[in-house]
Order: structure tokens, then sequence, then C-alpha cells
């Protein structure tokens, strides 16, 4: 008698009732008549309405598929692996998943925190992180920078500091790499950051996953931009590029 193969099919979801959540709002124009407050009030609306989908966005690429993974397995587990010696791989393999979903919650509220650079130094805080992921996840990290970082401004460093760090956040979740590298060109015009690594990459000449939308958004939000290259199979490198300096084009 063949042994039935573990595993379990996840039912198609229905996201009728949440899929507008999923949608980037469109940043309105300005109204006529406004009043400088009232713009401002309307910008911040927006800036809440878009931090809302990128929460919603992460939970139903992370919470979201990994409870619906861990459903199908107690169903195939309560219809069918309990009877067969199958069934405490099938628990083993859902306590597993549950774990990880804990420590990812954790970790995504822990990032939610706002973290400022305040007066510490971007290349200090980055080594710093380097040092975390060799030693909590074996992924070593190389850093190398050019020129001051004080060519850049506060702002700009900022938003340096969490695009590199959410680039790093997705080669641990996604790439499978052991190695990665992290550039910092601060004498370029305009300033050029990269984080390199060698995993699997990803399908997609414009990938708009992954945390990227987010990093877009900040790099657009200092008047930069954000590039990704990626080849399935032989890795993704991420570049932020600075604002054009005044007076180029």
């Amino acid at each position: 008698m063949k042994r039935r193969r573990q595993g379990a099919a996840v039912a198609p979801e229905d996201t009728n009732d949440y899929e507008g959540a999923l949608e980037m709002p469109v940043p309105s124009a300005p109204v006529e008549g406004e009043t400088g407050v009232d713009a401002a009030y309307r910008m911040v609306d927006e800036a809440v309405a878009r931090e809302r989908v990128r929460i919603a966005r992460e939970l139903h690429d992370g919470l979201a598929a990994d409870l619906a993974t861990s459903v199908a397995l107690f169903k195939y587990y309560f219809e069918s692996a309990a009877r067969t010696e199958e069934g405490p791989q099938v628990l083993r393999n859902i306590h597993e998943i549950l774990e990880n979903l804990l420590s990812n919650t954790r970790n995504t509220l822990r990032a939610m925190r706002p973290r400022r650079l305040e007066t510490s130094s971007l290349v200090d805080e980055l080594r710093k992180t380097a040092d975390d992921f060799a030693r909590l996840y074996g992924i070593r990290v190389e850093l190398w920078w050019g020129g001051r970082e004080e060519e850049l401004t506060q702002g700009q460093r900022e938003v340096a500091f969490h695009i590199v760090r959410e680039a790093l956040t997705n080669v641990r979740r996604h790439s499978g790499a052991g190695m990665c590298r992290v550039r910092l060109a601060f004498a370029a015009k305009p300033f050029l950051i990269e984080v390199t690594d060698e995993g699997k990459g990803f399908e997609g000449s414009h990938p708009s996953g992954y945390g990227l939308v987010g990093m877009r958004e900040r790099a657009a939000g200092i008047g930069g931009r954000l590039e990704v290259v990626t080849t399935p199979g032989r890795g993704t490198t991420v570049f932020l590029f600075g604002p054009e300096p005044a007076g180029l084009s």
C-alpha cells in the first residue's frame, strides 16, 4: 500500500473583504483654495493611509500566509495524518511554523518602534546591524564606505539606515544567501548605497513586494530613488540613489 505524501493544499482565499486594504492610495492633488494647514492635515492623513497599507501587506504576506498553512496542516492532520505514522511529524511541522510566526510577529512589533540615529553614526549603526546578522542569523555582512557620511543630511542618513536594514531583512527572509555586501558611497554625486546578495533572486522586472514599496517611498521622500536589479538564481542588488545635486539634471 502506498503511503500518502504529507502535504495539505491551502484553500483559495476570498480576498473580497480586504483586497482594497492592500492597494496603496494615490496621493491627492492640492485642493484649490485650501490653506497651508489644510494641506498639512491632508498630507498627514495620506501618510497614515499609506502606513496602514504597508502594515496590511506585511500581515497578508507574513502572518496570514503562515496561519493559512498551519490551518491547512491541522485539517490534514485531523482528516488523515492522525491515523498514520506521519501524524507526529505533521504536528512538529505545525509547531515549527507557529514558533517562527511568533518570532516574526515579535520582530515586526519591535521594528514598528521608532528608531532614530540621533547623534549616532550611520556607519556605526550599520556595523552593529552587521554584527547582529552574523550572530543571530549566520549571515555575514561585508560593509564598505567611501567619503564622509556628513556629506548626507540627518534626514538622508535616517532614510539610508532604514532602507539598508529593510534590504538586509529581505536577504534574511527570502534570499537564502549566507553573505551580502553593503556599499556606502557618500562622496558620489548623488550619493549611492548598494545592498547586494548572491541568493535566489526573484522574477519580475519591476518587483513590488518584499517591503520594496515602503523603501521606494522612503527614497522618494528625500528626493532620491530606489532601484532593484534581480536575476533568479543569481541574487539581488538594491540601489538607493540620493537626490541630484542642485543645478544638475
